[in-house]
């Protein structure tokens, strides 16, 4: 028998996790087949009709169901689906739920799929009522008139039963306190935006508690939310975002994220309208109907833009325009050569945080690109940053090219006084970014550049994450970039990459704290 891969269908719109080469076999025809012959639609406009899926539903179907052909276990075990309001994800995760409850949603060698035994279902949110929306989503989708499944099952106020074997799928709601799920196999959560203090500690139970069985999936669901970085949603849509760009390669991680470009002007009637066909992946979506919300009823921007085109909406603080790094990218432009000029900046940390080392190639357009970087992996506790082969790879860095550093002393005084011995202070030039008037200038000086399109990267995601991580801190000696708290996310490249621009300027034409050095 022929596997059917995820190539059987195009691409279509979206952030999605990159595919693997060669493509996996796939259980999306057989689940897709399943979810059509057996199902209903819900509460709304086609409720108790046959249940109908779209072209980019049946994608995430078949990405979801990918497996290895050699184990014949499923890839995919988390997944994270962020899209704009009314493009009915909580159908779609509710009919998973049914079918990972009652059909064939495991792998055979044959490619048809089979049962899961003693399914074990629990769906939920941050509060009782948003919970019933799943569940009642994956009630009425499995018990409506017309449904197939409705023989086989017992349906409850909280939840629904298999008929002749083990099975269950219930809800249960975050602000209830701990709940240990049992030994669930498949667990959805909806709005994790939402899931907060004592409700997060929930969702780590429950999905914990999913290692304790084969092949168990987590399914998380959201509107995107930029207030907390360290959020459960904060933590898990950058993580995506590392898988989506090639950061982390995670085949087990499956992100969909259905958004419109930042690049987008809203108060032009077609561009608005364009920016919503981009993010709208329903066909049933009105697109004048929903422009009218910003155009007549004038809610307010940064709401259209969370709700209706699914976009992180900026903090006012964050620091360089949407895009405006990401399209300065020349991915196809090779490091340096050796014996080539090169300038260097380090930031460097003890601990906690990260360390960077990052180039620029001189010229009329500067190219920057990342040298090294060394970040505390998720989770880790009692993890320091790999000293030895920070130094390594700065003596490398200094043997291989004809390079000039800058360096910020905290926690690496000792290193720094023997890069100066060693290359000299002209070559190894202390930089204290802790120094407000002087790091404004540099900032400023690099904001320009950017904005003017006055440089080029080697497009490493890691300094675009950390660029977007970067917000602007007014004083009086100047406007600088810092971290969102003191427990935000990293920014380290972006000091980094703001040095290293800031002393090739400087090469050219010294400012005064760099004549010195310079000379």
């Amino acid at each position: 028998m022929t596997l059917m891969t995820s190539r059987t269908l195009t691409r279509g719109p979206g952030l999605w996790t990159p595919q693997l080469d060669p493509l996996p076999p796939t259980l999306g025809p057989v689940v897709c087949r399943w979810i059509e012959a057996n199902l209903v639609h819900g509460e709304g406009d086609f409720e108790g009709e046959p249940f109908r899926l779209e072209g980019w539903q049946r994608r995430i179907l078949y990405r979801l169901y990918e497996y290895d052909p050699a184990t014949l276990k499923r890839l995919v075990r988390r997944a994270l689906f962020v899209m704009p309001k009314g493009c009915g994800k909580t159908e779609l995760v509710g009919a998973i739920c049914d079918l990972e409850l009652a059909g064939p949603c495991l792998p055979t060698a044959d490619g048809r799929g089979r049962l899961r035994k003693s399914p074990n279902i629990p769906v939920g949110a941050a509060s009782f009522e948003q919970a019933d929306r799943l569940f009642s989503a994956a009630k009425a989708m499995a018990t409506g008139k017309g449904s197939r499944l409705a023989p086989f099952v017992e349906a409850y106020d909280t939840e629904i039963l298999l008929r002749e074997r083990s099975g269950r799928l219930f809800r249960v709601a975050a602000i209830g306190g701990t709940n240990d799920g049992g030994l669930p196999t498949t667990f959805a959560a909806d709005e994790i935006h939402e899931w907060e203090g004592r409700k997060e500690r929930v969702h780590l139970v429950i999905g914990n508690s999913l290692a304790k069985r084969a092949d168990g999936l987590e399914l998380n669901l959201s509107t995107p939310d930029a207030a907390d970085p360290d959020s459960l949603f904060g933590r898990l849509h950058a993580y995506a975002l590392k898988v989506i760009t090639g950061e982390v390669a995670d085949p087990s991680f499956l992100a969909v994220w259905f958004t419109a470009d930042g690049h987008w002007q809203l108060d032009d009637p077609d561009e608005l309208r364009e920016a919503l066909a981009e993010a709208t992946p329903a066909s049933w979506l009105d697109i004048d109907r929903i422009a009218a919300r910003l155009e007549i009823d004038r809610i307010p921007e940064h709401e259209f833009r969370r709700y209706h085109l699914a976009q992180l909406v900026r903090p006012e603080a964050q620091w360089l325009p949407p895009g405006a790094w990401e399209d300065l990218a020349d991915t196809d432009r090779p490091p340096p050569p050796e014996g080539a000029e090169v300038v260097l900046f380090f930031d460097g940390s003890y601990n906690g945080d990260s360390t960077a080392l990052v180039g620029v190639i001189p010229g009329e357009r500067p190219h920057v690109f990342v040298v090294g970087c060394w970040e505390r992996p998720d989770g880790a506790v009692d993890w320091l940053v790999p000293r030895e082969e920070v130094k390594a790879r700065v003596a490398w860095a200094f043997t291989h090219w004809r390079a000039r550093m800058g360096w910020d002393p905290p926690g690496w005084h000792a290193e720094g006084e023997v890069w100066e011995e060693t290359y000299g202070e002209a070559n190894a030039l202390r930089f204290e970014t802790n120094v407000r008037r002087r790091m404004a200038a540099a900032c400023s000086r690099f904001y320009t550049t950017v904005v003017a399109k006055g440089l080029t990267h080697d497009g490493d995601p890691r300094l675009a994450r950390h660029l977007r991580n970067a917000v602007v801190k007014e004083t009086p000696e100047g406007a600088y970039i810092t971290k969102a708290g003191r427990h935000g996310p990293k920014i380290d490249l972006a000091v980094a990459a703001v040095g290293a621009v800031e002393l090739t300027a400087g090469a050219a034409e010294p400012p005064p704290f760099f004549a010195a050095a310079w000379r």
